[in-house]
């Protein structure tokens, strides 16, 4: 068993007691983002892009890599790319800079987007099944809390 070879090698239950909570932590969110997919009807990748214009339109592909922080900007290129191809999105080059690509919101987009209170509302309501409103408040704070702590 992984806890006693690591009791044995002189590592305590609490010096990975963190790692622990990792995993639930990765398969409910695995499991939310496969809920709001199936609801919507649209992939979670495209739905944080489209969520994130509807509220800054016309972030350019390079600022919402940074602002999300993700390692592969070419993800979001990929993702514009469809979104752009479905017809929820447009994309520019930016008029003072032509490295720079713009995203923009279409009326197709913002139909989807539309839907998203009646998905998150069933979501809620999954969530209220297990917690109460406090505990569910006290956990949206401390992920707030666990993911400051680990930025870098």
């Amino acid at each position: 068993m992984i806890e006693d070879q690591n009791v044995e090698k002189g590592v305590g239950e609490k010096d990975w007691h963190v790692h622990s909570v990792l995993p639930s932590l990765a398969l409910a969110f695995k499991r939310t983002v496969a809920a709001v997919e199936h609801e919507s009807g649209v992939a979670g990748m495209k739905l944080f892009v489209l969520g994130a214009l509807a509220r800054q339109d016309g972030m350019s592909q390079g600022e919402f890599a940074q602002e999300y922080e993700m390692a592969d900007a070419s993800r979001v290129t990929r993702t514009a790319q469809a979104l752009e191809a479905e017809g929820h999105i447009r994309r520019e080059r930016d008029p003072e800079d032509n490295r720079v690509v713009r995203m923009y919101l279409t009326e197709d987009g913002r139909a989807v987007l539309k839907k998203m209170p009646v998905v998150n509302e069933g979501l809620r309501r999954r969530v209220l099944s297990v917690l109460s409103e406090e505990e569910f408040e006290e956990l949206r704070r401390m992920l707030g809390l666990l993911a400051g702590a680990m930025k870098e």
